[in-house]
């Protein structure tokens, strides 16, 4: 149990020197040798527990994605309508990608640029994770606060391209801002090009959260639509 403690140790040592290596100076650039010297190894040392660098590239995010997926259920739980899901999935994912930087970039800026990326765990995971905006996106089709005729992929298309756009931006920029800057504002924009604009819709808004104000508009276009009737 010792030796098996031992090596699950060595192995973390080199993922850790491997993101920080290549966040810092880029995957291209980072060498194995730099890798070993980093953990403190030889580079015949490494080769025992990676094939190389690509294969070090392809496994550091396996745990951060692997814990994302596991706690995405938890976030969205007892949370009531499809809008209100998308925002907390936004800011949540957000949140996580703020708290671990290094595994963000490795991710966003060299991983998905990768070409056996979508031949990893990694990316069946990815993928796993997104499928949580299919079944909101559903949701809200079903409950009236989607347009009927919305095709739920290309709306998670747009979602998730967005997201990566927003992190994207703020890893090149050296994450000299937070991701939350007029994020609200972005998420209405978007979030619009979804919603139904009819009556069912803007009250289903409002059950799961809506405004005052909301609530008054709708009460107020019943009034008119009532006293027109009734002239």
């Amino acid at each position: 149990m010792a030796v098996r403690g031992t090596k699950e140790d060595t192995k973390n040592r080199i993922i850790e020197s491997a993101k920080k290596l290549f966040a810092e100076q880029g995957y291209q650039k980072a060498t194995v040798v730099d890798i070993s010297k980093q953990a403190g190894l030889s580079e015949a040392a490494l080769y025992e527990y990676f094939q190389g660098k690509e294969d070090l590239l392809l496994a550091i995010p396996d745990l951060w994605v692997s814990d994302l997926l596991d706690d995405a259920k938890e976030q969205l739980f007892g949370i009531r309508g499809a809008e209100n899901k998308l925002r907390k999935f936004l800011w949540w994912n957000l949140r996580r990608i703020e708290q671990a930087p290094l595994d963000a970039k490795i991710v966003y800026l060299f991983l998905k640029t990768n070409a056996n990326f979508m031949n990893t765990p990694v990316y069946a995971n990815v993928r796993k994770l997104y499928g949580y905006l299919l079944e909101i996106f559903e949701e809200g089709k079903k409950s009236g606060e989607m347009k009927q005729e919305l095709n739920s992929y290309a709306a998670r298309d747009i979602f998730v391209g967005t997201m990566d756009h927003i992190v994207t931006r703020w890893l090149l920029k050296d994450m000299s801002y937070s991701l939350f800057e007029n994020l609200e504002e972005l998420y209405d924009l978007m979030v619009d090009a979804f919603r139904a604009k009819t009556p069912l819709g803007i009250e289903g808004r409002i059950e799961n959260g809506a405004s005052g104000e909301a609530r008054a508009d709708v009460r107020d276009e019943r009034g008119t639509e009532a006293a027109s009737m009734a002239g």
